[in-house]
């Protein structure tokens, strides 16, 4: 399963919008100062916060395929340096363990990304003394670099990425996107036999 890297066109985006409601805008589609998103799939949940002084755009994101998606304000999706943008993943065959996963997400930008490198980095911390592991990539989706952090839970794993124009864009984020996974917190949630579940839904903090 592809993700969303900054910047892609909306083809690329089909795999996440298969449980996506496209006609469904949710009220307050725009947040400001560090809205965010509970973001769900079949298996489990999470709820997530985005930087302070940062727009959180959930229309923005449900065109793109995914729960929503973060940008400084001022700028718009389209014209940021550096955007950030949830995800989740149910694991599955193939991609039952994050290894499995990590390498299946190489394999693919790779397949897109012909010339791309990437290195590993050094974990990021949560809250109750767990880690996400991060990922640079580089040259992917002409040449822009991101930084992935995957955290890995007992079904699925969420993905938070941060996604600039440039290199220096990228590595002048990576503070910014330490505080967002301080607000990481993950929620076991269940449900019904066939019910589908939405990738995501809005929230808004006390002070929004």
């Amino acid at each position: 399963m592809r993700y969303l890297a900054a910047f892609v066109v909306l083809v690329l985006l089909a795999a996440q919008a298969s449980s996506q409601q496209p006609d469904q805008k949710p009220q307050g589609t725009q947040s400001k100062n560090g809205g965010g998103a509970i973001v769900y799939s079949e298996g489990g949940a999470f709820l997530i916060e985005g930087p302070k002084g940062w727009t959180t755009d959930h229309e923005v994101g449900q065109e793109l395929g995914v729960c929503c998606v973060f940008y400084p304000e001022g700028t718009t999706w389209d014209n940021a340096q550096t955007v950030m943008y949830p995800n989740v993943v149910t694991k599955g065959p193939g991609q039952k363990t994050l290894k499995e996963f990590m390498d299946h997400d190489v394999a693919d930008f790779r397949e897109h990304n012909p010339g791309m490198t990437y290195v590993d980095g050094e974990d990021l911390p949560l809250n109750r003394s767990r880690t996400a592991k991060l990922r640079y990539f580089y040259g992917v989706n002409k040449n822009s670099a991101e930084a992935v952090a995957y955290v890995d839970e007992d079904k699925i794993i969420a993905v938070i990425v941060a996604s600039s124009r440039t290199t220096k864009a990228l590595n002048d984020s990576i503070p910014l996107l330490r505080t967002v996974l301080r607000t990481y917190a993950y929620m076991d949630v269940k449900f019904a036999k066939g019910a589908k579940p939405a990738t995501g839904q809005p929230f808004k903090l006390p002070n929004d």
